[in-house]
C-alpha cells in the first residue's frame, strides 16, 4: 500500500529536516520511505523548487530535487538556499542519493556516509585547492563537518548494526510492499551485475549480497568522474582516505548543516552505466530511513534553525570575498594591467538587435565547442560582418549560463587598432591572467608572490612568468573559456600576434582551455588555426531585416515607412552578409525626403570590395552639404578621432573642441554638445555608451581616413599638438605639481583632457618643429612641473609618489623633440639638469629610444655615466626597453657597461631578463661581466639565471659562450641554474646546461645532496629525466 496521506494542516514552520535530491530516481526513492505524506503548501512565487512534504516517524520532512539537467556543488548550494527560505525551521539537512565508489573499498550497491577521517572532514572538494610550483595541487580550506547532532546518532546506528545488522532490507521489503510498480528498478535483482566481482566468487549465486555501510571521506566536485586513473589520483591526493565521488555534498556542507548518504551506482570509471542508479538509491534512502530513527525530536528542537546558521556564513562569505575588493588585492590586479574590457563588452552587447544572433548560439559547431574541453572555434568573417558584436553575444551567453559556477572561468580581450600600446603579449595574457584571478573569492598566491618579486624592484613580470602564474591559476577551475575578437587588429610587430596565437594553442592543449577567436580573413591568422572548427561570420539576412525595421520604425520618415519593404529587401541583398554596410546604407537613405532620391540611391547601393568605401564617401559628400559651422565641427570630431594616440571619451573631446589658441582659460561657452558631435558625422561616429568613448563606427573607417586623411585633414597632427599645449598653458596650472593625490583628482576631474593632453602633446608634435607656444610652454616651470606630474602619474591615487622638478629640457627628452631641445640648450637650460629622482634629459631621451635626441645631448655635454636614485643608467634603461641604437650610441660615448642599480642588477642583467639577444650580445662584446650577481634580499641571480628561469634560449647560448658559469648558482637556497631550467620545464635550455658542463647533483646552501633527474621526474618532465639519464644522473 502507498504512503498514506494525512490532510492535517500544517505550516512551514513545522517541517525540521530537508532532504535533498540530485536527481528523480532519488526523490522517488526518497518519497517511497516517507511513512506518511501531507498536503502540498503554497511557496514564494520566486522560489524555483517543487517540494514533496511527508514525514519519517515523529520527524517532519521536506523532500526536494534539483532541476533537471543541474547538477554540481554550486546548483546544490543555490537550491538549499531557496528551501532554507521558504521552510525557516529547517534544523539539518540530508544530502541523499548516489555516487561512485572507489573499489576494491566499497561494491556496487553499499553505502558510503560522510564521516570525519583524520584530518579531513566528511566532505571534501576536490576541485578547490590551488596549484604548488610544477603543478602540483594543495587543497586551500575546508569544508564543515556534520553537525554534532547527527555524527552522535550516527554513532549509535553504527553500535547497533554491529550488534544487530541494518534495517535496510527491512525498508526495502516495505518498499516492494508498499510500492509495487518500483520493484522491478528499486530492489536488487539477478540482472544487476558488478563487474569487478563474478557470481562465483559471491558463495550465494542468485542472492543479494548484503548492503554494506561505509563510513568516511566523499571527494565531491563540478565534474563527473569517469576515468579509473583520475579517480585513483584523486584518492592518493587524500591519502587513500577517499570512499564515494559525487556532485552536490560540497554545495552544501559549507552552507547548510547536513550529512551525506550514497549509495554506490558505478566505480567512476568508463565502465559507467545506469544500471545499479535506482538500487543504490533505494538503499541510501533507507539507510537516510534508519538515521532519522535515531535521531530524537526533542534533540531537533534544540538546534538553531539553518537560516539562523546562513545569516552568519554570509556575512562570512561576504567578509572573505570582501577581500578582492581591498585595496591590497586590486593594487596587485591593476598592477598586473590597468586594461578593463568590461565596459567594451557591455557597449558592444547593448549594440545587439534584440533577437540576433540567435543562428551562431543554436549552431551545431557552437554548441559542440560549448560541450567539449580542449575546442577552439575560429570564426572569420569580412569586415562589417557582425564578428565583434557576435564574441560579445557569447561572452554574455557564457556569464549567463555559468554565473553561478565559480569552476568556470571566462576571459575576453577585444583588440583594438587603436591601442595596440596596450595590447602587447605581455598584457593580452596579463589580462587573462587577471580576469581568471578577479572570479576567485580570495586572490591566488602565485599572483602575491609574483607580484612581491617585481614590486619593490620596480620591474614588470616576464611573459614566461605570467604564463607559469596563469598556467597555476587555471588549475582552479574545471572549464575555461577565452574569447578573443578581431585578431587582425592585434598588433603584429615584434610577433605579437603570433604569439598569443601561440599561448592561446597552449592554453587549450595544456590547461584544457576552450578558445574562441574572430578575425577578418587574413591568411597568416586563418593558417594558425588550421584544424580548428571554423564558422564563417555573416550577417543573416533575416537579422539584417530585423535591424532595417526596427531603424525604420524608430527614426524613419513617413516615406521610408511606406516603403518599408522595399527598403529591407533591397539593402538586404546588396549588403551580402556585412551587417555595418547595412547601417552605412540607411545612414545614407534615411535622410532622402523625395521618392526620386529614395529610387535613386537605392538603385545605385554598390556590393563588394568598394562597397565600404562608397558608403564612407557618400557619408563624406553629405558633410560637405552642411552648413559651415556644422561641416567644421564634423572634421574636426572626424580629425580627433583618427588621429588620437589613444580613443577619446566625450568629455575629453568635449574640452578639446572647447579650446581656443592664445587664451589662458577654457570658456564653458564653447562647448559643443555631444550629440552635435555625433549628428554632424553622417553615422561615421558612435559612443560606447558605457565607457563614453567616442569612436568611429568600425576599424574599416578608421582604415579610410588613415588612407585619405591627407585629403581631408593634411595639419591635424600639428593642431593636436597645439590644442594640447594650449590646454597645458592654462592659467589654472600655475599652481605647478599637485601637494596632495586628492589635489590631483580634482585637477583631473575639473579638466578631463588635461591627462591625454600631458601624455600625448609631444607624440603630436613634429620632431623637427618647435612653436613660440611649445618654448613657452617648455620654459614655465610650473606649468612643465604639473604636465610632468599627469604624464609619470601611474593613476590619481599615486601622484605623490612620482619625481617633481622636471625641466622643459627633460619633457623634450622623453618625446624626443629635436628642435625644442635645441633651442632650451641655446636659452641656457643645462643638459646635465636633474629632476628629484636624478634623472637627467639624457635618461629619458634613452628611456624612449630617440636616437637623435640622445646624439644630441651627447654632444651638448651630457654625462653618460649618472644614474638615477635607483642606480639605474642610461645605458641600463635603453638595455631594458630594447633600444640597439641607443646603447650602441651610450657605449660608443663611454658608457661604463658594468654600472648597476642599487639591486646590483646591471644592463647584462636586465637585457637577459627581458630578452633582448641582440643588446646581450652588444653587450658582451664590449666587456660586460658574464658573471656578475645582484644583491637582492632574496637571494643572488645573474644573467644565467634569470635567463635560464624565463626560458630565453638564445640569451642562454650567448652567455654561457662568453663564458658564464654553467654550475651557477641562485636564490636564497643557493639552486643550481641546471635545476631551475629542470624544474621549470625548459628542455632545451638543460640540453644546453649540460653540453657546457653542468652537474647533474649539487649540494644546496642546507647541506643536502640535490638530484635534479629526481625533482624532474616529480614535476613530470619525461624528455628532461631521459636527458639527466644520459649525462650519468642516477635515480
Amino acid at each position: 500500500m502507498a504512503a498514506q496521506t494525512v490532510t492535517k494542516s500544517r505550516t512551514h514552520d513545522d517541517y525540521t529536516v530537508g532532504w535533498v535530491c540530485a536527481l528523480s530516481k532519488e526523490q522517488t526513492a526518497a518519497t517511497a520511505m516517507l511513512d506518511e505524506r501531507h498536503d502540498d503548501l503554497l511557496k514564494p512565487p520566486n522560489d524555483p523548487n517543487t517540494y514533496t512534504l511527508g514525514s519519517i516517524g515523529k520527524h517532519n520532512i521536506v523532500i526536494a530535487c534539483l532541476p533537471q539537467g543541474e547538477i554540481g556543488t554550486s546548483s546544490a548550494a543555490t537550491f538549499a538556499t531557496w528551501m532554507i527560505s521558504t521552510f525557516p525551521s529547517i534544523k539539518f539537512g540530508l544530502m541523499v542519493g548516489i555516487g561512485g565508489g572507489i573499489a576494491p573499498k566499497v561494491r556496487l550497491g553499499d553505502v558510503v556516509v560522510s564521516a570525519p577521517t583524520g584530518r579531513y572532514p566528511g566532505v571534501v572538494q576536490w576541485d578547490y585547492g590551488k596549484a604548488e610550483k610544477g603543478g602540483e595541487f594543495k587543497q586551500t580550506g575546508s569544508l564543515n563537518n556534520p553537525p554534532a547532532l547527527l555524527r552522535t546518532a550516527l554513532t549509535k546506528l553504527r553500535t547497533d548494526n554491529e550488534l544487530s545488522g541494518s534495517k535496510i532490507p527491512e525498508y526495502l521489503d516495505e518498499l516492494r510492499q508498499r510500492w509495487p510498480r518500483l520493484v522491478s528498478k528499486y530492489t536488487w535483482s539477478e540482472s544487476l551485475k558488478d563487474p569487478l566481482h563474478t557470481p562465483a566468487a559471491e558463495g550465494d549465486k542468485g542472492k543479494p549480497r548484503e548492503t554494506c555501510v561505509h563510513y568516511g571521506l566523499i571527494a565531491s566536485g563540478n565534474q563527473v568522474i569517469k576515468d579509473a586513473e583520475f579517480r585513483d589520483r584523486l584518492d592518493q591526493r587524500y591519502e587513500g582516505n577517499v570512499l564515494c565521488v559525487e556532485m552536490e555534498a560540497a554545495g552544501l556542507m559549507n552552507n547548510f548543516p547536513c550529512i551525506i548518504i550514497r549509495g554506490i551506482c558505478d566505480y567512476a570509471d568508463s565502465q559507467k552505466n545506469k544500471d545499479w542508479q535506482e538500487y543504490a538509491a533505494a538503499v541510501a534512502a533507507a539507510f537516510a530511513k534508519e538515521l532519522l530513527h535515531y535521531i530524537q525530536p526533542r534533540d531537533v528542537d534544540e538546534e538553531r534553525p539553518v537560516r539562523d546558521i546562513i545569516k552568519e556564513v554570509h556575512n562570512a562569505v561576504t567578509h572573505i570575498k570582501a577581500k578582492l575588493d581591498g585595496k591590497d588585492d586590486i593594487e596587485i590586479l591593476d598592477w598586473l594591467t590597468r586594461t578593463d574590457y568590461g565596459p567594451q563588452q557591455s557597449d558592444y552587447f547593448n549594440r545587439r538587435q534584440p533577437e540576433t544572433g540567435t543562428w551562431f548560439l543554436e549552431s551545431v559547431e557552437f554548441q559542440d565547442w560549448l560541450a567539449t574541453s580542449k575546442q577552439t572555434l575560429f570564426c572569420p568573417g569580412i569586415p562589417g560582418a557582425g564578428k565583434t558584436i557576435l564574441a560579445s553575444i557569447v561572452v554574455d551567453y557564457l556569464c549567463s549560463k555559468f554565473y553561478n559556477n565559480s569552476t568556470v572561468g571566462i576571459a575576453f580581450i577585444y583588440c583594438n587598432f587603436k591601442m595596440q600600446d596596450k595590447q602587447k603579449i605581455d598584457n593580452l595574457l596579463a589580462s587573462v591572467l587577471k580576469q581568471l584571478a578577479e572570479s576567485q573569492s580570495c586572490l591566488s598566491e602565485s599572483i602575491k608572490s609574483l607580484y612581491s618579486r617585481h614590486k619593490a624592484k620596480r620591474t614588470r613580470p616576464s611573459i614566461n612568468e605570467i604564463l607559469t602564474v596563469l598556467q597555476s591559476v587555471t588549475l582552479m577551475y574545471s572549464r575555461i573559456f577565452i574569447i578573443v575578437d578581431a585578431l587582425d587588429e592585434c598588433q603584429e610587430s615584434s610577433g605579437c600576434r603570433a604569439r598569443f596565437i601561440s599561448e592561446l594553442s597552449s592554453l587549450r592543449k595544456n590547461n584544457g582551455a576552450n578558445i574562441f577567436a574572430t578575425s577578418r580573413f587574413i591568411p597568416d591568422i586563418r593558417d594558425k588555426f588550421k584544424g580548428s572548427k571554423e564558422v564563417e561570420i555573416r550577417a543573416h539576412d533575416e537579422d539584417v531585416r530585423k535591424y532595417l525595421e526596427s531603424q525604420i520604425m524608430q527614426c524613419g520618415s513617413a516615406l521610408l515607412k511606406a516603403r518599408r519593404e522595399e527598403i529591407t529587401k533591397e539593402i538586404a541583398k546588396v549588403v551580402k552578409g556585412m551587417f555595418l554596410l547595412a547601417q552605412l546604407y540607411f545612414e545614407s537613405i534615411k535622410t532622402k525626403k523625395r521618392l526620386k532620391q529614395f529610387k535613386n540611391t537605392l538603385a545605385k547601393l554598390p556590393t563588394g570590395q568598394k562597397a565600404y568605401d562608397f558608403a564612407y564617401e557618400e557619408a563624406v559628400w553629405r558633410i560637405k552639404g552642411l552648413d559651415p559651422d556644422s561641416k567644421e565641427l564634423a572634421w574636426l570630431v572626424l580629425s580627433w578621432i583618427t588621429c588620437a594616440k589613444r580613443p577619446l571619451a566625450t568629455k575629453e573631446l568635449q574640452h578639446a573642441l572647447a579650446v581656443e589658441v592664445g587664451k589662458a582659460e577654457l570658456d564653458e561657452e564653447n562647448f559643443v554638445e555631444i550629440e552635435d558631435m555625433v549628428s554632424v558625422c553622417a553615422g561615421l561616429v558612435t559612443i560606447d555608451e558605457e565607457s563614453n568613448i567616442i569612436r568611429l563606427v568600425h576599424y574599416t573607417t578608421q582604415e579610410y581616413f588613415e588612407r585619405t586623411q591627407k585629403q581631408w585633414f593634411p595639419t591635424a597632427q600639428v593642431q593636436i599638438a597645439t590644442i594640447c599645449i594650449t590646454y597645458l598653458s592654462f592659467s589654472a596650472f600655475e599652481t605647478g605639481f599637485c601637494k596632495t593625490d586628492q589635489e590631483f583628482e580634482e585637477r583631473l576631474q575639473s579638466f578631463p583632457f588635461y591627462s591625454y593632453a600631458a601624455r600625448t602633446w609631444g607624440h603630436h608634435a613634429p620632431k623637427d618643429e618647435a612653436g613660440q607656444e611649445v618654448i613657452k610652454f617648455l620654459k614655465s616651470q610650473a606649468k612643465v612641473e604639473a604636465s610632468g606630474q599627469a604624464l609619470m602619474a601611474i593613476g590619481s591615487n599615486h601622484s605623490q609618489i612620482m619625481q617633481t622638478k622636471m625641466t622643459g629640457l627633460h619633457l623634450a627628452g622623453f618625446f624626443g623633440l629635436h628642435k625644442a631641445t635645441d633651442i632650451l640648450l641655446e636659452l641656457g637650460h643645462s643638459p646635465n639638469e636633474v629632476d628629484t629622482w636624478n634623472r637627467q634629459p639624457l635618461w629619458y631621451a634613452a628611456q624612449n629610444g630617440h636616437e637623435a635626441l640622445v646624439k644630441l645631448l651627447l654632444a651638448s655635454g651630457a654625462i653618460v655615466n649618472t644614474t638615477d636614485m635607483f642606480g639605474e643608467s642610461a645605458l641600463s634603461v635603453a638595455a631594458k626597453n630594447g633600444h640597439q641604437e641607443v646603447v650602441d650610441e651610450l657605449l660608443a660615448a663611454g658608457a661604463i657597461v658594468n654600472t648597476t642599480d642599487m639591486f646590483g642588477e646591471s644592463a647584462l642583467f636586465v637585457a637577459a631578463r627581458i630578452g633582448h639577444r641582440e643588446i646581450v650580445e652588444t653587450l658582451l662584446a664590449a666587456g660586460a661581466d658574464v658573471n656578475a650577481a645582484t644583491h637582492f634580499k632574496f637571494g643572488n641571480e645573474s644573467a644565467l639565471s634569470v635567463a635560464v628561469r624565463i626560458g630565453h634560449q638564445g640569451i642562454v647560448e650567448a652567455l654561457l659562450a662568453a663564458g658564464a658559469d654553467a654550475n651557477a648558482v641562485t636564490g636564497f637556497a643557493k639552486d643550481t641554474v641546471l635545476l631551475e631550467a629542470a624544474v621549470s620545464g625548459h628542455q632545451g635550455i638543460v640540453e644546453t646546461l649540460l653540453a657546457a658542463g653542468a652537474n647533474v647533483t649539487f649540494v644546496n646552501r642546507l647541506g643536502w645532496t640535490v638530484h635534479i633527474v629526481k625533482i624532474a621526474a616529480k614535476r613530470g618532465y619525461q624528455e628532461i629525466v631521459e636527458k639527466l639519464l644520459a649525462a650519468g644522473a642516477q635515480q
